[in-house]
């Protein structure tokens, strides 16, 4: 019989949540004055959260308190995200293309509340190419029975056995076997005993590996099946030496250095944004990745010899970063890549890209390959960007004090321009609050859709609308510029 449906667990699988998870477990543990072992951290994997409660309160019996410990373990998990961004497992890409080729559905079934899920399955792209989605706390029995694995298959039209499931957990491997399913184990970080692996059909080290079982069930191992989209530039393109060389590049400077720091993070969350806009827009998303690696070199330098991100008062640091990569004296592109695997046409793209990241507006006379690749970086930038203008002071991020934020009012200028769907002008922004807006603006130069779903789902731009000024004809405007926003994002 031919495979119609993969159901896929989230945490582990599709995402790489289970190290942060099991390290906030821990963090809830010291916070509370007891550990909470690696075996009892195990046997939560694939569980509801009534389930793990159960077995949390059987071991500890009321030393200590599940929902306090939730809590904290919550908390490391979130700083994580804001630190990294949301970080898929190997060849999730590859394999949503494969299914969308050949018509194969896709499902997920997660043990993650809905909201949650919802969050992280939209910021990663994917969550419109799902036939379903099952939550835990919303079928009657979780893992390891197979209630929310039928479930999903129901969902999708499929019969059980017309359907793969892809797990990491004791509980979910068990779960897709009862459901009478072919289960496939991805190892991730629990280790499976003998007896549960009896009950996997096939265990593979990465979600692209299951293109192959697809084509050996499906196609009778006919490797002239339709695949998918070719990227062309990928072959040259070695993700582990661009980050090593990009973590001992970046070692050169003071990480200790906030501002130092701020962009070593910010330049993996815009890698991993442009990846997922590029998959979507249909471009080469490994170069998509690479842009984003790149794009911000220039930063470090400018701080070292300036002691600032302004570029009016320092330098062009996308104009500094395209010089030190690609001047032909000595460029830097070699040390990230090989020049043997430097072909022309990706080397032009990625020098462009770059150049334009942080322009007003993208050069003219682009041809359209260009354009869009330049499009997905800026888009990944802005993205990112919002994110930023949440976690740091109005001190750091605009050169105001909150007092004069707070007080100030959004000039008449600066709130035409907004209306007129313009990203602002800094020419334009008198006031301390017009600077907030002018960050907000951002939104109106998003290119693509799922932008503005990435952008919706992390919720950034929700948070900087939220502000509450001292000043109520700005209070007023703000309002309106709400108003504007949601329908927009609607």
């Amino acid at each position: 019989m031919k495979i119609k449906g993969i159901i896929f667990d989230m945490d582990g699988v599709l995402i790489d949540s289970e190290r942060p998870s099991i390290a906030g477990w821990k963090y809830a543990g010291e916070k509370m004055g007891e550990e909470i072992p690696d075996s009892l951290i195990d046997s939560f994997k694939g569980s509801n959260n009534e389930s793990i409660k159960k077995i949390f309160d059987d071991y500890f019996k009321g030393r200590l308190d599940y929902l306090k410990a939730r809590e904290y373990r919550t908390q490391y998990c979130y700083k994580v995200r804001e630190k990294e961004g949301i970080v898929t497992k190997k060849g999730l890409y590859d394999l949503f293309e494969f299914c969308e080729k050949n018509n194969v559905k896709c499902a997920v079934a997660t043990s993650t509340r809905r909201e949650s899920a919802q969050r992280s399955l939209r910021c990663i792209g994917i969550y419109d190419k799902l036939a379903a989605v099952s939550y835990g706390d919303e079928v009657k029995n979780g893992k390891p029975a197979p209630d929310i694995f039928l479930d999903a298959a129901a969902k999708m039209g499929l019969n059980p056995e017309e359907c793969i499931v892809v797990e990491d957990s004791i509980n979910g491997i068990k779960a897709g076997a009862a459901g009478g399913m072919y289960v496939v184990h991805i190892p991730d970080t629990i280790i499976i005993d003998e007896e549960t692996k009896k009950l996997t059909n096939r265990i593979v080290e990465s979600l692209d590996k299951i293109i192959d079982i697809l084509i050996e069930i499906n196609f009778s191992g006919n490797r002239q099946a339709p695949h998918m989209r070719e990227h062309k530039y990928s072959a040259f393109i070695d993700r582990v030496a661009v980050r090593d060389f990009f973590r001992e590049y970046t070692d050169a400077y003071n990480s200790k250095d906030p501002k130092i720091l701020l962009k070593i993070e910010h330049t993996y969350r815009v890698a991993a944004l442009a990846e997922v806009i590029g998959w979507r827009a249909g471009f080469d998303r490994d170069l998509a990745w690479l842009s984003g690696m790149l794009h911000d070199v220039g930063r470090f330098e400018q701080v070292r010899r300036y002691h600032t991100f302004n570029d009016a008062v320092s330098v062009d640091h996308a104009k500094l970063g395209a010089d030190l990569l690609f001047d032909e004296s000595d460029p830097l592109i070699n040390k990230f890549m090989d020049e043997k695997q430097q072909d022309e046409r990706m080397m032009y793209l990625l020098e462009t890209s770059i150049r334009n990241h942080n322009k007003f507006e993208i050069d003219e006379g682009l041809d359209e390959e260009t354009r869009n690749y330049c499009n997905i970086l800026r888009d990944a930038d802005k993205i990112d960007i919002l994110k930023v203008n949440t976690l740091f002071s109005p001190e750091d991020i605009y050169g105001v004090t909150k007092e004069e934020l707070l007080k100030s009012n959004i000039t008449d200028k600066v709130m035409e321009s907004f209306l007129n769907e313009e990203t602002v002008l800094k020419a334009y922004r008198k006031s301390a609050i017009d600077s907030l807006v002018g960050h907000i603006s951002l939104v109106w130069g998003l290119v693509y859709p799922i932008s503005y779903e990435i952008t919706a789902a992390e919720g950034y731009l929700e948070r900087m609308l939220s502000f509450k000024s001292q000043n109520e004809e700005t209070n007023e405007k703000l309002e309106v510029i709400r108003s504007k926003i949601k329908e927009k994002m609607r």
